[in-house]
């Protein structure tokens, strides 16, 4: 090894030693400050960050969770910040919140990644502000988890940029939240060898299957027994055509929006007029769904708009660019790494059963388990309706019993 390597590779052992013991933070105040006005959720230097192993917890502090406004959670918890990898490999930090119910046991304890659908482009409806706040719409559905005894770690995995739909930095993000759990020692989990499973609805399926599919090439250390997933979205590109003009075409708008911050090489000032322009300034503190928290929701702001009107092309999504992000974001394009149940409404108003229906049969090609279930639901009903199965998945491969296939 070279002088230089040297000194590199003890500076990275000093980085990392440093960080063996996170920095604490005080508990936020009440009512907490807003995650932009937060110290907490203020990044240290790329540089400093890029010396550091993905999972590194880099700050930690306890909160009190709460559901609904008014509910505490039956536990302790605690938001970590842990350095993970973007879309573009670059070292980045993100926030997750780690929930132990008062149930879970001494030892032997299990871990869920519960990934919400937040679909934002704001920090104002990030789990983790969320949680503190009371509203978080899916803590019912967490509570399931909770009830079983699990640790369950629900990261912000659109990241401090909330790169909504970004498939890259939201399965790496969940994977290094699983890793920043494990390594945090009043979680009390068992390090890599920690049984856990991970699982998402819409947005949070996003993260789920992107995670599951990057599981062995990026954090193939970790003992994950199985994925549950609802609600989704295969190819943006089939999504954004079918709610097009219809009462569900904030999902493209917002979607469009976030992806032109994830990729500002796409150059959308080049490729919209001026109400796509107020469109894209107007969707930056928007939520889809998160009707606790006070955000404007793109559903109200933009149903039955077409995408054309916005556009100074002929069709927004046969643009070089914008097709290779696309692309770059379709799920398929590796192995998942641990058998999957995937749960589909038929009537799904957002997402194209075709394109569901192709991925299980490319995950079935590759020799993965799928447990496939498909059901005559709308994409809201099935986010509640399908859980208890969802769950009981998750519960059956945590106990180590044979992973089912539909496959044939």
């Amino acid at each position: 090894m070279s002088a230089v390597g040297c000194c590199l590779a003890l500076w990275g052992a000093v980085a990392q030693a440093a960080y063996d013991t996170p920095a604490v933070f005080p508990a936020p105040p009440t009512p907490p400050l807003s995650p932009q006005q937060d110290p907490f959720y203020t990044s240290p230097a790329s540089g400093e960050l890029s010396s550091l192993e993905p999972g590194t917890v880099l700050r930690a502090r306890e909160v009190t969770a709460k559901a609904y406004y008014l509910f505490p959670v039956k536990g302790q918890a605690w938001q970590l910040m842990y350095r993970t990898t973007d879309h573009r490999g670059q070292p980045v930090a993100m926030v997750g919140t780690v929930l132990v119910p008062t149930n879970a046991p001494a030892t032997g304890r299990q871990l869920m990644a519960y990934n919400v659908a937040y679909d934002a482009l704001t920090l104002r409806c990030a789990p983790s502000y969320s949680f503190v706040r009371g509203t978080a719409l899916e803590q019912a559905l967490i509570a399931g988890a909770l009830k079983k005894g699990l640790v369950v770690m629900s990261p912000d995995y659109e990241g401090l940029g909330s790169f909504w739909t970004t498939g890259l930095i939201s399965g790496q993000g969940v994977l290094d939240g699983i890793r920043a759990a494990q390594r945090f020692q009043q979680a009390g989990l068992d390090g890599p060898s920690t049984p856990t499973v991970i699982t998402g609805y819409s947005g949070g399926s996003i993260a789920s299957t992107w995670a599951n599919e990057l599981y062995q090439s990026y954090a193939p250390e970790l003992n994950i027994k199985g994925v549950a997933a609802g609600g989704v979205p295969v190819d943006l590109g089939n999504v954004a055509r079918k709610v097009d003009g219809t009462l569900f075409a904030g999902v493209y708008f917002g979607a469009v929006a976030a992806l032109a911050n994830a990729y500002p090489e796409v150059n959308p000032a080049a490729l919209v007029n001026a109400k796509g322009a107020e469109m894209l300034v107007k969707a930056q503190d928007m939520c889809l769904g998160q009707f606790l928290t006070g955000a404007p929701d793109p559903l109200m702001a933009f149903a039955f708009q077409r995408m054309k009107n916005l556009v100074k092309v002929p069709d927004l999504l046969e643009v070089p660019m914008v097709k290779q992000v696309i692309a770059a974001n379709r799920l398929g394009q590796r192995k998942p790494g641990a058998p999957i149940h995937i749960y589909q409404g038929t009537v799904d108003e957002l997402m194209p059963i075709k394109d569901v229906d192709a991925l299980v049969q490319s995950y079935c090609n590759q020799g993965v388990k799928v447990s496939y279930k498909r059901t005559f639901n709308d994409h809201i009903l099935l986010a509640v309706t399908g859980w208890s199965g969802a769950l009981q998945y998750l519960s059956d491969r945590l106990a180590d019993k044979p992973a089912p296939s539909t496959c044939r």
